[in-house]
């Protein structure tokens, strides 16, 4: 990537000046104090074990919401307390920290109680301890919190659609997808040392597993599924078979009169079968069946029922003439031997229809039951045109009833960034268009209009879409979790846990390096887009401005750099373990929770705007932490020479009038520690209208063709 070096009537430091070399001193200090924290032990966390005591009634509520009617002591390894109704254990409660102590966005880790049933679904879970910085005491995301994980009740370890996505803890998808992975690990660690389950390599039908289900639980699941065919549905299927005047066994009613409504399943599994029979019946129907045969059931209501007449006549070869089973490419047929009827005019469930029976498929039928197939019930038309019609009803046995094998978990960023593709995606487009703006500055430069609408629109961007929609605000948070994180035993995962904020941290650090701080504090910051949108519309409103002198405005700049070293000793070194000076950034407030905290923390966000309303990014460039520490890299001038630019030979302080952070002195010198590459300067000096240089070089030009064009007119 190629970088023009661009003309300017001002002069860039190539070190620090004299009066401020005592800054050097102040980031070796910063770094050492990084370095010593970084051997401390971490942050207090909840105390391991002692489930039983973290179990209060108000939690036990959560987790296992059935009621318990005894708890089992807390033993085995991985420990776990059983839940008991009568002398059956159904359920055991358990403790993330206890058995894997995971970490989310913290380095400390949380504890989440939860329980898992003997089928493998999470009962509830409860988060009854943890330091995640954007939830912690935080009023709006804390309960968030507690229902995304009170929605995990329900959800099955072998996969299946979650009821909320992380994405519902806005601004800290982190630490929820954290907590959501470590109760699963965690259960199935519980399950797997204490449920006998047989492995399985292949999706496999689940032939003992068993939960109360009402028949419209069943129906609401598709472990039955219904059709529903009118006297109309028929007549419309005769006559596209072009036998309008067919004579039917049962004659048609009204187009809408009800023709038959069918309905069927597949019975095997006891969970359908043991439901709709009762166990005990369906105990006895399966005992019958041969070892690997299937059996399907199904019922109807209506004047045409599937059974017909045939199946009783000899001669007929006593087959089912008005249903069939089509599985693929294969089509299965019944008989009378395969078929056994069922009792109807119960109240309810599948003998409260009008007619209903069972068919057994043979083990060497080649029927799949957990692939799809139909059941086509077929209409026969007599008479001399002797056509069939057929109604297709399809079938697909519910998740729930087919054991899948153990898939690896998935990595819990390898999960995020897979589920971040569209925002990656336009995040990867906003970074491009950053990295061009930069590459053709020059060109950008040239036009005051241009210059001034591509800015703002990029800050809009970054302001609605990177800080409120997508909750991404590089924070001091950041820093000190990614230099903590290979000193607490962390992986890489730990660093690509939110793909947007990787991208954003990495972009950064290449930025500060090759061009300077002011890539991200300029262009990337949500807050700082902020301050600057609002501080155009006060100046638009012409709200006095107010700028300290250059002796002043010296020390001032100091405040971010004693912030920075204040929050890592603080934080790093457990005097602050619940990183409450993190609260100097106003980035929480503004950004990530959207204003929607408590009031001491709005009135602290708002009174910082408001200064900024009078004093062109005054947090940015006086107080903000991270600032400070991006301008102690800016500092040490490693490759940012890219940003020098030759003198001008003729400083008229044009271009430190139109700098709004004052970062070009009266000497004519850029800091480029408090410089956030707003151009502003670039376009004073490529407007030849008010660039004094420029000015005066088109007068001379001017001139020079006085003489040439009086010639031509005396000629």
């Amino acid at each position: 990537m190629k970088f023009e070096m661009l003309k300017s009537p001002v002069r860039c430091v190539d070190a620090f000046p004299r009066r401020m070399e005592w800054l050097r001193g102040l980031c070796i200090a910063v770094t050492a104090l990084i370095g010593a924290s970084l051997v401390s032990p971490p942050l207090a966390s909840a105390e391991k074990g002692k489930l039983r005591e973290r179990l209060t009634p108000a939690v036990m509520a959560v987790v296992y919401p059935g009621g318990a009617e005894r708890l089992g002591p807390e033993e085995g390894s991985p420990p776990a307390i059983a839940v008991y109704k009568g002398d059956k254990a159904v359920a055991y409660v358990f403790s993330t920290l206890d058995i894997i102590a995971a970490p989310g966005y913290s380095v400390t880790p949380f504890d989440v109680i939860a329980g898992v049933d003997l089928d493998g679904r999470i009962a509830g879970a409860k988060v009854v301890f943890h330091r995640e910085p954007y939830i912690y005491r935080d009023a709006v995301r804390q309960p968030l919190l507690d229902t995304f994980l009170a929605r995990e009740a329900g959800m099955p370890l072998r996969g299946g659609a979650t009821m909320l996505r992380p994405e519902f803890v806005a601004g800290a998808t982190i630490s929820a997808r954290a907590m959501r992975g470590a109760i699963l690990d965690t259960a199935r660690l519980v399950l797997r040392a204490r449920v006998a389950r047989a492995a399985v390599t292949a999706p496999t039908l689940d032939v003992d597993g068993f939960q109360l289900m009402s028949w419209n639980d069943l129906l609401a699941e598709g472990a039955v599924a219904r059709l529903r065919v009118t006297s109309g549905d028929v007549a419309a299927a005769l006559a596209k078979a072009g036998a309008s005047d067919a004579v039917l066994d049962v004659p048609l009613g009204k187009p809408d009169d009800l023709y038959i409504e069918v309905m069927t399943g597949l019975l095997t599994p006891p969970a359908i079968g043991g439901n709709l029979l009762g166990l005990r019946n369906f105990e006895e129907y399966r005992r019958g069946m041969p070892n690997g045969s299937q059996a399907i059931f199904v019922a109807s209501n209506g004047p045409y029922d599937f059974l017909g007449t045939k199946h009783y006549r000899e001669a007929e070869g006593r087959r089912f003439d008005r249903l069939r089973i089509v599985q693929a490419r294969q089509t299965f047929s019944f008989v009378h031997n395969d078929y056994q009827r069922l009792g109807t005019g119960a109240a309810e469930g599948i003998r409260a229809q009008q007619n209903a029976g069972l068919f057994a498929l043979p083990a060497n039928a080649h029927f799949d039951a957990v692939k799809p197939w139909r059941l086509e019930l077929l209409v026969n038309a007599a008479g001399p045109n002797l056509v069939t019609v057929a109604f297709p009803l399809e079938y697909r046995l519910p998740a729930a009833h087919i054991l899948m094998p153990e898939e690896p978990a998935v990595a819990a960023w390898v999960e995020a960034w897979r589920d971040a593709r569209v925002n990656i995606a336009i995040l990867t487009v906003l970074l491009a268009a950053l990295t061009a703006i930069f590459v053709f500055q020059a060109q950008l430069a040239r036009s005051r209009l241009a210059h001034r609408l591509v800015r703002n629109s990029f800050l809009a961007v970054v302001l609605v879409w990177l800080g409120w929609i997508a909750g991404v605000q590089l924070s001091i948070v950041n820093v000190i979790n990614y230099v903590q994180a290979p000193f607490q035993g962390f992986d890489i995962g730990f660093y690509l846990a939110e793909p947007l904020m990787v991208m954003i941290a990495a972009y950064t650090l290449v930025s500060v390096v090759l061009i300077g701080r002011g890539v991200f504090c300029g262009w990337l910051c949500p807050f700082g887009a902020m301050q600057e949108l609002l501080g155009q519309v006060s100046r638009a409103l012409r709200v006095p401005q107010w700028n300290p002198s250059p002796a002043l405005e010296q020390r001032l700049w100091m405040g971010k750099y004693i912030a920075a070293g204040a929050v890592l000793l603080l934080v790093m070194t457990e005097i602050d373990p619940s990183g409450a000076t993190i609260e100097i950034e106003p980035f929480k407030t503004a950004i990530t929770s959207k204003f929607t905290r408590a009031w001491p923390y709005l009135i602290y966000a708002g009174a910082l705007l408001a200064i900024g309303l009078f004093s062109e990014r005054a947090y940015c460039r006086f107080l903000c932490p991270l600032g400070g520490v991006l301008a102690a890299l800016d500092r040490l001038h490693l490759l940012n020479l890219l940003k020098r630019r030759p003198e001008c030979g003729n400083p008229c302080h044009l271009c430190e009038r139109s700098c709004p952070v004052r970062a070009i002195e009266p000497s004519g010198e850029i800091k480029t520690s408090e410089c956030f590459q707003c151009l502003d300067c670039q376009v004073e000096y490529y407007d030849d209208k008010r660039c004094p240089p420029l000015v005066w070089a088109a007068k001379l030009r001017a001139e020079e063709k006085k003489p040439v064009a009086a010639m031509v007119d005396h000629a």
